[in-house]
């Protein structure tokens, strides 16, 4: 298992490595609200992507929660970053805060949240299949399942990915292979300029094989990677945070293959092609990014992300203030919700009429 461990530390050490999160707290009593899915306009369902690369051992079945009213036309299509699932978009403890779908939902917005392979309800692969261009694939081949009804039976004119930390980089990817994919990108908790000295922090503290420890994650491929318990905390802003959230975000924390952690580069040049509206969004506390030189600083590294971006129409960048990695979890959330609504209405004014 260290052996593992330590191969899986080094590949990530080579390329670069993007947020990863949580586990459960003994005795915590967690009050969590219903979820946005007991409404009737938010429905699970699933896709089977095809041909997606090295996936041989299950379908490539991927399940996701899409919350649409009937003449939504604007999806913003969620992925979430590493040990992550679809529940960081819809946080289950006070949603009229955190939860980003309920949100854009009263923006008249429709989501769908997506449990990447190998995460939430979807199937989970040998651990040795995956990379990031296995989920970008899925992610390439749900944008057009969108378009023409297959997710849920509604179908949508435009598509907006929206990704965080890994999620962002499977975006890129996905973008990457296909200019014209989407009809815009909203960014978040990514540099592909990462602080060193939190980059080795994340990589050697927080990762290690999920199934050391046992419960729902027992038996589990060990080549499937969590972080370690107790140690959610990093990944936020501490002196603003809600001690509650950390431990629910320890309780619902999800799993990372180490070839994904491997992988991570390969998107790193793969938006300079992309052709439509970007927004991208950066806490200024972020520990992988930002622990050394804030992220408002005109000496970040972060601010030469624009360059990436050549061809794209537009570009709008934000800095949530008091804000660690997991944006959407944090008191100034709401900065984050407002922007991407405000950008959303601005781009796509024809498709929000509300």
């Amino acid at each position: 298992m260290q052996e593992l461990r330590a191969v899986a530390i080094r590949l990530a050490l080579v390329f670069c490595a993007i947020g990863l999160a949580g586990v459960a707290v003994p005795g915590v009593v967690l009050a969590l609200a219903p979820a946005v899915a007991a409404e009737p306009d938010c429905r699970r369902t699933e896709f089977t992507a095809t041909r997606v690369p090295l996936v041989v051992s299950t379908p490539a079945r991927v399940s996701g929660e899409l919350c649409a009213a009937p003449r939504d036309r604007v999806v913003h299509l969620l992925v979430p970053g590493a040990t992550y699932n679809s529940s960081y978009w819809d946080f289950p403890y006070q949603p009229e805060r955190y939860s980003y779908v309920r949100a854009m939902r009263a923006a008249g917005i429709a989501t769908f949240r997506l449990d990447r392979l190998g995460t939430g309800e979807s199937n989970r692969p040998a651990s040795v299949e995956m990379s990031l261009l296995s989920h970008a694939e899925v992610v390439r081949q749900l944008v057009p399942a969108l378009r023409t009804g297959l997710i849920g039976g509604q179908s949508f004119e435009k598509v907006v990915i929206v990704g965080h930390s890994f999620g962002t980089l499977v975006t890129y990817a996905a973008v990457g292979s296909e200019p014209d994919l989407v009809d815009g990108v909203i960014a978040t908790g990514v540099s592909r300029g990462p602080d060193l000295p939190g980059l080795f922090e994340i990589l050697v503290t927080f990762t290690h094989p999920a199934r050391l420890e046992g419960g729902r994650f027992a038996g589990m491929d060990p080549g499937y990677l969590t972080t370690v318990p107790g140690q959610r905390g990093d990944f936020y802003h501490r002196p603003a945070i809600d001690p509650q959230v950390v431990a629910v975000d320890e309780a619902t924390k999800d799993v990372q293959s180490a070839t994904d952690l491997g992988t991570i580069a390969l998107p790193l040049l793969s938006t300079l092609n992309f052709r439509k509206p970007v927004l991208n969004v950066m806490g200024d506390d972020d520990l992988v990014f930002c622990q050394l030189i804030p992220c408002s600083s005109p000496l970040s590294p972060w601010n030469a992300e624009r360059l990436l971006f050549p061809q794209v129409p537009s570009y709008d960048s934000l800095i949530v203030p008091s804000t660690g990695h997991n944006i959407n979890l944090h008191p100034n959330a709401h900065l984050f919700f407002e922007k991407a609504i405000e950008w959303t209405r601005t781009h796509f004014p024809e498709q929000l009429t509300g």
